[in-house]
């Protein structure tokens, strides 16, 4: 989960979320780059087909690409992290679930 809030937010904003276990309401969470966009429950499946609609006319080979370089280190660190995070968990749980 780190490395996803790490991906998405500004340093101050991941700082806050990690270490204060700071949420964000939906507003905030969008201006903080969590969401792409906010939509009305209403107006959802609406835009949900217009971006199916936009994501369509993309050359999906060139869409995939793009979204394996921007995301590769991404990638990197929730492979490397998982491990770690299951670590944590079993000692947490040997520990009766006190953090060190």
């Amino acid at each position: 989960g780190a490395a996803m809030l790490r991906h998405r937010l500004d340093p101050a904003a991941y700082q806050r979320a990690v270490t204060l276990s700071e949420t964000f309401d939906p507003e905030r969470a969008a201006q903080e780059g969590l969401f792409d966009e906010l939509v009305e429950p209403a107006a959802l499946m609406a835009r949900a087909r217009a971006l199916a609609t936009e994501v369509r006319a993309l050359d999906p080979r060139a869409h995939a690409a793009s979204k394996r370089a921007i995301r590769r280190s991404l990638m990197r660190r929730v492979r490397f992290s998982i491990p770690l995070d299951l670590l944590d968990a079993i000692a947490l749980g040997m520990r009766g679930g006190k953090p060190r």
